[in-house]
């Protein structure tokens, strides 16, 4: 029993070992939680059943099919009540109900995996894959390990999660998870060599009772500590004097068989702001239906190369084969939980506008278009390579992305896989935009501050002028500089640039948006957009909340008459201020706003707030994702090491506990138990610190320690028949039955602990004395025929 106990741990510490070899390839922390616990209730149930002796109840044959199935089913039971609690009767029992909703998002998590790029958001449903394929590894290395006695082979599964940053990332393997997963592997080797030498010797261990089996093990893996340190030295420092053995050769082999795409080209997203603010007819360019009553804006081009003067878009290249349909789009980056509300927005485009880029709300999850369509995964742009759309209708689900306070505030410094072109300020740019910038957020303590100081200051009142033919910027003249520092004066296209310019010099990353404002609500329920709702817009760069849009342009009487600010981005000042009202419909005010309409406002609780609408699912909801990843990611973090503190912490009154355990399972005749009893109120003296003299016959033990620590008659009585029992299993040709000896043992054994008080009593739970004997001093005792007074 021993021996498959630690097996079955240390099979399961080398697959826990193993997970840090994912962290380079999964975005945020909420994925470790249910993955470990996965591999631990597996490794759990695997050790209920063999303390259970199932391997006494059914044949060797019948065991090794019946465990795994009761491991898988375990296994599914904990995954239903991770990510499909609501649908399942006690909140964990699989029905066909909740069956078919774990399997809703474990497709949903194949989708995002077969559409993102490392690393890939930590979303609920990735979760899910990776808590599944943890488990059904761990229910594997159960079986190679402990039922078949082939430990060597879990190399297989741990090898097949080293080989998964090898495959996908650039980077290869991280050095420190290589390394643990080769020491969790080593450790296994060593406890499995334990485990069969002590086969050898086992009859004389287990006669003298002692804690050898246990503590042999732990000597013995101690031992090959040195050599397995020396193998992951040379695994880590032999491929940096051979190039070709570098960990990026199997993710170049793969890279080589991925589809390359065309290359396009658009008219100039800010030509055609102008062109549509500008027309004198304001035609309608599109129409939608949300399941919101306060939709967002509707996005087209993200601009994110800043050449000094003007702002464009990065070459975009058409990866895939064009076909969107029912694929999830890439997640959206640095937005590490994609737990938040989902928004199906249905949109017909008018007849007279064409478009290759597709009016979508950020971040889109799902689109459903006919023809060939693409979507850029760093930006989430939709394009086609194709002519224009037309009069054609298409369905985007999107997600309102959660602006969690903490977040926020928290000021995390961008992620490495942010592409630095976000920060770009070309050489050229007029040197007083970085010492106005530095003004504005001088008081800002976060670049959430930063970012809010520099939307405060444009919508300053008085500060700037919002004019839709602003005047001719003089020959030479930087363009930026002549808005922010001469005249002030402009709309969307300068506000939005400038302030994109400003982020940047004050650290925080930005990209200008353009596509067109939420428009007016119709009489239907629906909403029209026409070509005087063409906006641009700052979009600033949070960890862990991805791209947050910002308003800079005037909104109020003078500004854009349809513009809003989102609910995270007003100050609490402005907050408190502004009312909130429904946005106009033609038959409140009797006409569309323009130009000098007054702002109007979201409810609150709209899209932008952090708390999702009761009707609307989350995105991997059966997970119940919610909140900021990166708190929940911290807390299951902590959560996971204080669960490794504890367990090993643990290890010395796990050994203790199985040392005794052990005493008692081969005690089978009358004085074996008797011999049990009394080592292990040997051991229990030692354990609380108490003299223990083996020239002391079992009575004058029983004497002097019932005398020491003044014991109660019930434990004398108690511990006089443990001595008793002792003597005739000694010298009595015939040792009679002694009667309920464990729970004797048990009852001194709690005496002992009040005794000697709760400092000494906790001291020999968790750190037993007993155990520190020799296992060969142990195993010479056995030859003595009083193993208990040595």
């Amino acid at each position: 029993m021993i021996a498959k106990a630690a097996l079955t741990l240390a099979s399961a510490a080398a697959l826990l070992l193993s997970m840090p070899a994912l962290g380079s390839v999964i975005a945020g922390g909420a994925w470790w939680g249910p993955a470990a616990f996965a591999v631990v209730a597996v490794a759990l149930t695997g050790l209920g059943l063999r303390a259970l002796r199932l391997t006494v109840v059914v044949l060797p044959l019948v065991q090794a099919v019946v465990l795994p199935l009761v491991q898988a089913v375990v296994l599914v039971c904990v995954l239903t009540g991770a990510f499909a609690s609501f649908a399942a009767p006690l909140g964990f029992v699989p029905t066909p109900a909740a069956l078919g909703e774990l399997l809703r998002v474990f497709e949903e998590g194949r989708g995002q995996i077969g559409q993102e790029t490392t690393p890939i958001p930590a979303t609920p449903a990735l979760a899910l894959i990776v808590a599944a394929a943890m488990g059904a590894l761990a229910i594997v290395g159960d079986f190679l390990a402990v039922t078949a006695r082939t430990a060597a082979l879990m190399a297989l599964p741990v090898a097949g999660l080293l080989v998964v940053p090898l495959l996908v990332d650039d980077q290869g393997l991280d050095a420190f998870a290589f390394a643990s997963a080769a020491v969790g592997y080593v450790v296994l080797l060593a406890v499995d060599g334990a485990v069969r030498g002590a086969g050898w010797g086992a009859r004389v261990a287990h006669q003298s009772g002692s804690a050898a089996p246990v503590l042999g093990g732990f000597q013995q893996a101690l031992t090959t500590a040195g050599v397995a340190a020396v193998a992951v030295v040379l695994a880590l420092l032999v491929p940096l004097a051979i190039p070709g053995l570098s960990s990026s050769a199997l993710y170049a082999l793969a890279d080589g068989g991925r589809l390359g795409g065309d290359t396009i080209t658009t008219t100039h997203p800010l030509v055609s702001l102008r062109r549509n603010l500008n027309s004198p007819s304001d035609r309608p360019v599109l129409t939608y239906t949300a399941d919101t009553p306060t939709p967002g804006y509707l996005r087209m081009y993200s601009l994110d190369v800043f050449d000094g003067q003007n702002w464009t878009m990065s070459r975009l290249r058409a990866d895939g084969d064009g076909d969107l349909g029912g694929e999830l789009l890439p997640s959206p980056p640095g937005q590490t939980d994609i737990g938040s509300d989902r928004v199906v927005t249905e949109v017909s485009l008018a007849d007279g506008f064409a478009a290759d880029f597709l009016p979508a709300p950020y971040p889109p999850r799902e689109v459903d278009v006919s023809g060939r369509w693409f979507a850029d995964a760093d930006s989430l742009m939709v394009f086609t390579t194709g002519s224009p759309a037309s009069g054609t209708g298409y369905a985007v689900t999107s997600l309102v992305p959660r602006a969690d306070p903490d977040l926020l505030t928290a000021d995390l410094p961008p992620g490495s896989d942010l592409d630095p072109r976000y920060l770009d300020v070309p050489e050229g740019v007029d040197p007083r935009t970085a010492d106005l910038a530095a003004e504005i957020t001088a008081d800002a303590d976060s670049a959430y501050e930063r970012a809010l100081a520099l939307q405060d200051w444009f919508t300053a009142e008085g500060r700037f002028t919002y004019d839709l033919t602003p005047p001719q910027v003089p020959e030479g003249t930087d363009p930026l500089a002549f808005f922010l520092f001469e005249n002030r004066v402009g709309y969307c296209e300068q506000f939005a640039a400038a302030m994109a310019l400003l982020a940047r010099q004050a650290g925080v990353p930005a990209r200008v948006a353009t596509g067109f404002t939420s428009g007016t609500r119709l009489p239907d329920g629906g909403w029209e957009v026409t070509e005087s709702d063409a906006h641009a817009w700052p979009e600033l760069y949070f960890e862990g909340l991805g791209w947050l849009r910002f308003e800079p342009t005037p909104a109020a009487e003078g500004g854009q008459g349809t513009a809003t600010v989102p609910d995270y981005a007003q100050s609490p000042v402005e907050a408190a201020e502004r009312p909130s009202v429904d946005r106009p419909s033609p038959e409140q005010d009797g006409a569309r706003p323009s130009g000098g309409a007054p702002e109007p406002q979201r409810p609150s609780g709209g899209p932008e707030s952090a708390e999702p609408g009761p009707e609307q699912p989350e995105d991997g909801a059966a997970a119940g994702g919610g909140g900021g990843l990166p708190w929940r990611g911290l807390l299951v973090g902590a959560a996971v090491v204080a669960g490794a503190v504890l367990l090993v912490g643990g290890l010395p009154a796990l050994a203790r506990w199985l040392v005794r355990r052990g005493r008692w399972l081969r005690a089978a005749t009358a004085a074996e138990r008797a011999h049990a009893a009394w080592r292990e109120l040997h051991d229990d003296c030692r354990d609380l610190g108490l003299a223990w003299n083996a020239a002391e016959s079992p009575r004058a033990v029983a004497e002097r320690l019932s005398a020491e620590s003044g014991l109660a008659e019930d434990a004398r009585a108690a511990l006089w028949r443990l001595a008793m029992a002792e003597e005739s299993a000694r010298y009595a040709p015939r040792p009679s039955e002694a009667g309920a000896l464990p729970e004797d043992g048990r009852r001194v054994r709690a005496a002992l602990r009040a005794a000697r008080g709760r400092t000494a009593a906790l001291t020999a739970v968790l750190l037993p004395r007993s155990l520190l004997r020799a296992p060969a001093a142990a195993a010479r005792r056995a030859y003595r025929p009083d193993p208990a007074a040595g």
